[in-house]
């Protein structure tokens, strides 16, 4: 299969909200879809669905999670985006945490955020909770909803205001479920054991049997310590050489043009913040990160001017700078995010991963694509730069504050470090 045009995704997203691919016409009620784009759009709420039909074998995040990154990076609006990983179309209908098609297939979700949508720079994890467990029954079981059904009462308590008390629902829900589900388990457990002997087994028989089960109690146990031995040593895991057809020279301008939007759309948010005076510690953060960011990205400097590693580092001082502006108006302490140190464009890591390349080793935080990229021995999608004329990855360039601080991930006062750079170039 193909994969979409993006540049065609993009325009879909920002003259509809929705983009579907070929096949997934029939995932959603049209009336119910207009539904959730007229919502979303009364109530500014930036929700973008990305449909795409994974192929019958071989789906994946290159389907979901990753186009939904390379939607977004093409031009794509900021907001929360929801897509499709894999589709199961012979799930059991018992199966649950899947939601689901009219048809019963059962759906892997992407759902990726950029910007702040409801005063959160990350409502992923409280989406995928409602669309799998928030469709709550009388008895307080949360079940899957079907995905129209689910992505409407998303936007609808997003618009509403009231999306914390879905999501509270939700997580009892779930609760609920997995109580139920240990105690049918339990229950069968009981109910299928046997008494010994009453099966006319005799004693020499029952023996024997005991021997059986020592000898596979202690070649189990051995099992189970092998695999948690295999669990716990630390894992490494070898990064692939940059090639030159990975780095996307004609995306530089479109990473300044993002650059710059992101950086005017702070410094618009902090003139709209009603905060003038306020000794408020994330209030200064949020005027430290835009300061910043305008040094590393100088409004006079063409675009073919300006290193494509200084635009990437003024995405992420605008995050983080909008991050500290939510933060001072609820009266909040900041807490930058840290960024997926293989590629900050990702957004939050979700855990720590041990990398290594040409010698050099390093534990860093990486987002939840690369996590399943690097797990499946796939090459995840690196931020790569063209230098003197050879691809490199951008830790590995001279290229600082980004390359020794993981534009975040490993050291994370940004502000520290290009204080003290001096002009605000790269180095």
């Amino acid at each position: 299969m193909a994969d979409p045009d993006l540049d065609a995704v993009v325009a879909d997203l920002r003259e509809a909200g929705v983009h579907l691919g070929p096949g997934t016409q029939t995932w959603i009620d049209s009336e119910q879809l207009a539904a959730i784009t007229a919502t979303a759009r009364e109530a500014d709420v930036p929700l973008y669905l990305v449909l795409v039909e994974p192929p019958e074998q071989g789906g994946g995040i290159h389907h979901g999670d990753d186009l939904l990154v390379r939607v977004h990076d093409a031009g794509g609006p900021d907001g929360l985006y929801v897509g499709v990983n894999n589709v199961w179309r012979h799930l059991d209908d018992s199966a649950t945490g899947y939601p689901r098609l009219p048809n019963g297939s059962g759906l892997n979700l992407a759902v990726r955020q950029w910007g702040e949508v409801d005063g959160s720079t990350d409502l992923t994890d409280d989406v995928e909770l409602v669309l799998t467990a928030g469709n709550v029954q009388p008895d307080g079981v949360g079940t899957p909803y079907e995905l129209g059904d689910g992505l409407l009462r998303v936007v609808e308590s997003l618009a509403a205001g009231d999306f914390r008390e879905t999501v509270t629902d939700a997580r009892e829900g779930r609760t609920v479920a997995l109580d139920r589900s240990r105690e049918e388990r339990s229950s069968t457990s009981a109910d299928g054991r046997a008494t010994p002997g009453d099966d006319g087994t005799g004693a020499a028989e029952l023996v024997t049997l005991a021997l059986v089960a020592v000898v596979l109690l202690v070649a189990g146990r051995r099992l189970l310590a092998a695999i948690r031995d295999r669990r716990t040593a630390p894992r490494t895991f070898a990064l692939p050489d940059s090639v030159l057809e990975r780095v996307r020279a004609a995306g530089e301008a479109e990473l300044v043009r993002r650059a710059r939007k992101d950086v005017l759309a702070l410094g618009e948010a902090i003139d709209a913040a009603e905060l003038r005076g306020s000794d408020s510690a994330a209030w200064a953060a949020a005027l430290d990160h835009y300061e910043v960011a305008g040094r590393v990205l100088p409004a006079d400097a063409a675009a073919g001017e300006v290193d494509p590693l200084d635009a990437v580092g003024a995405i992420v001082l605008a995050a983080r700078g909008q991050e500290a502006l939510a933060a001072a108006k609820r009266g909040k302490a900041f807490a930058p995010t840290t960024p997926c140190f293989l590629n900050p464009l990702h957004g939050r890591a979700r855990g720590d991963r041990t990398l290594e390349h040409e010698g050099r080793t390093v534990k860093a935080p990486v987002c939840q694509a690369c996590r399943r990229d690097l797990g499946a021995g796939r090459r995840p999608d690196i931020l790569d730069v063209v230098v003197r004329g050879r691809p490199e990855h951008y830790f590995e360039t001279d290229r600082e504050p980004w390359a020794s601080t993981g534009f975040g991930a490993l050291e994370p006062d940004l502000v520290r470090r290009l204080r003290s750079r001096p002009g605000g170039r790269s180095r």
